[in-house]
């Protein structure tokens, strides 16, 4: 059965291609995007994202790095990476450190 520590610290390393843009890198889970991970006996590995837009047109690219970097962890047999369309991301759901580089960065008020 793969670990769920090492499947946490793949996705670590995808970062956010539009964080990319501001200047800093962000990844998914710091960026608040990685809704759910699950995994089953079989080695199977069910990853849920939410998009910070609804139109955004790096999706299919985030999707195959996810299914990408999670495919090398050991145990794992195969990646099924999805996006909850239902799931509305908030800029209050970036991890405290990235949000703070961020507001640093930003004038005061761009960032909730």
């Amino acid at each position: 059965m793969p670990d769920t520590a090492a499947i946490q610290a793949m996705l670590e390393q995808v970062v956010d291609p539009c964080s990319i843009a501001t200047g800093l890198p962000i990844s998914l889970t710091d960026m608040g995007m990685v809704k759910a991970v699950t995994l089953n006996n079989d080695g199977v590995v069910n990853v849920e994202l939410r998009l910070t837009s609804p139109v955004c047109w790096q999706a299919a690219n985030i999707i195959a790095q996810v299914e990408k970097v999670v495919a090398r962890v050991p145990g794992v047999c195969k990646v099924i990476c999805t996006v909850d369309p239902t799931s509305e991301w908030i800029p209050d759901m970036i991890a405290p450190g990235p949000r703070a580089e961020l507001r640093r960065m930003r004038p005061i008020g761009a960032l909730s």
